[in-house]
């Protein structure tokens, strides 16, 4: 599939390193105010996001991601602390940074009555960009997300994931720097959430945009993000690569261990000792051993000692802990 390369893009490219914080947010505060009560959506939040990232913001429905993009998209107003983006504070500069983002929410925001291509026209035209340039975009972004043919057909006849990826269009077309995803799969089906996965991975990866996504699906966001930050009641809990996120968490190390037959009771007790190994039968052929210590030290002086006791050792694998673990870890529920 291929993409649009604008000047524009190849300009900012050459012009900036890739490298640069595209968003940083420090201590801010949101307060949603009314004659009962007040709410706290954020509580002193800090956040750096450089160029190029596809972030991933998890937590609960009510944990202040959509208050966080909607402060960064200038659609609110801090109460307390600063949030900027592109460098400039968004209290500053609303209508120049919001120039440069893209925002694609659960709701697509389309005119169903109208066509595919009437509704991007419709929207490009906000952006003041030459009609001819923006024709030649606007084709070119029908053809990279296989719509061309769905162009002049009525939205409101369009799948639930054709009107999505119409949507991420019409969210494109003016070339934003920055975009914002709210649940972008949500109600997809298997099949359209895969494709639409492989656009949000083609956008950030091979054409250096920067994703900042809301998403409550824990595979999404293992299988793209590079950063990912877990937010729950205004605050973030951790922040960091996937990858950096379980080390923090997890001191133990997780090993499977898969034996030609059947395996005792016995066995498992027969390994631990007092250096920090544990292990467990997790089936009539499987063990589960957990290591304190790194396991270039000790894992092959258990397998040694496997062979030894008769175990006929097929299968030595390390377990890795996925993000729905962290996020369980992090929310206060088992793992």
């Amino acid at each position: 599939m291929s993409f649009p390369c604008t000047t524009r893009f190849r300009r900012l490219v050459a012009g900036r390193s890739i490298l640069d914080d595209i968003i940083e947010i420090r201590n801010l505060v949101k307060v949603f105010s009314s004659k009962k009560s007040n709410v706290v959506a954020l509580n002193e939040i800090n956040l750096k996001i450089k160029k190029g990232t596809i972030f991933s913001f998890l937590g609960p429905n009510g944990a202040g991601k959509t208050t966080t993009v909607r402060l960064l998209s200038c659609l609110l107003k801090p109460t307390a602390g600063e949030a900027y983006v592109f460098g400039k504070n968004v209290l500053d500069d609303p209508v120049g940074i919001r120039s440069r983002i893209g925002v694609l929410t659960e709701n697509h925001g389309m005119y169903e009555r109208m066509t595919v291509k009437e509704n991007l026209d419709f929207f490009s035209s906000f952006y003041g960009i030459d009609k001819v340039a923006i024709a030649s975009r606007i084709s070119e972004l029908l053809s990279a997300f296989n719509l061309t043919d769905r162009a002049d057909d009525k939205v409101g006849t369009l799948s639930k994931g054709l009107k999505q990826r119409a949507a991420l269009i019409k969210t494109l077309v003016h070339d934003p720097e920055l975009v914002f995803l709210d649940e972008p799969t949500a109600g997809l089906d298997p099949k359209a959430s895969v494709e639409f996965r492989d656009y949000i991975q083609l956008l950030g990866k091979q054409y250096h945009k920067t994703i900042f996504m809301c998403t409550h699906n824990l595979v999404e966001a293992q299988k793209l993000s590079d950063l990912v930050a877990i937010i729950d009641k205004g605050s973030i809990k951790k922040i960091g690569p996937p990858a950096e996120l379980e080390k923090q968490l997890f001191e133990a190390v997780t090993f499977k261990v898969v034996s030609a037959r059947p395996m005792s009771g016995d066995i498992a007790l027969s390994i631990a000792d007092n250096e920090g190994v544990k292990a467990s039968l997790a089936g009539p052929n499987e063990l589960t051993v957990f290591l304190s210590k790194p396991e270039e030290e000790i894992m092959p002086r258990i397998v040694r000692k496997l062979v030894h006791l008769g175990v006929p050792v097929v299968e030595v694998a390390r377990q890795s802990h996925s993000l729905e673990d962290i996020y369980l870890k992090l929310m206060g529920g088992e793992v």
